[in-house]
């Protein structure tokens, strides 16, 4: 695992958390743009876009996706929100997936 006294790696981690607290929740469905902030700051040291792309997917739907997700919050413990678990479940959705979406999480011009 990296340090945090890594200058690059804390830089990084710094401006995504700067992204994830500027981006505003919305009532109307997840906020894409905080789900990769939170995936890139928490996820991408091992999870590479092959886990995404390849051929056969442990996930067949959106809500296998979101309960993936929801899965490796509880497990590490991340300690993501349910609204932030599904920013990350659409964002990966919406990058890798493209699962229908229930309109209560993904908005319409996502």
């Amino acid at each position: 695992m990296a340090s945090l006294r890594n200058p690059l790696l804390l830089a990084a981690l710094t401006a995504a958390a700067g992204i994830v607290l500027a981006t505003p929740r919305t009532a109307d469905g997840a906020e894409e743009v905080r789900g990769r902030a939170l995936y890139e700051s928490r996820c991408t040291s091992c999870h590479a876009t092959s886990v995404h792309g390849r051929t056969k997917r442990v996930a067949a739907d959106f809500e296998q996706v979101r309960a993936w997700v929801a899965r490796w919050n509880r497990d590490i413990p991340v300690g993501w929100s349910d609204a932030e678990i599904d920013d990350v479940a659409a964002y990966l959705n919406n990058t890798y997936y493209h699962y229908p979406c229930p309109p209560t999480i993904c908005r319409a011009n996502m």
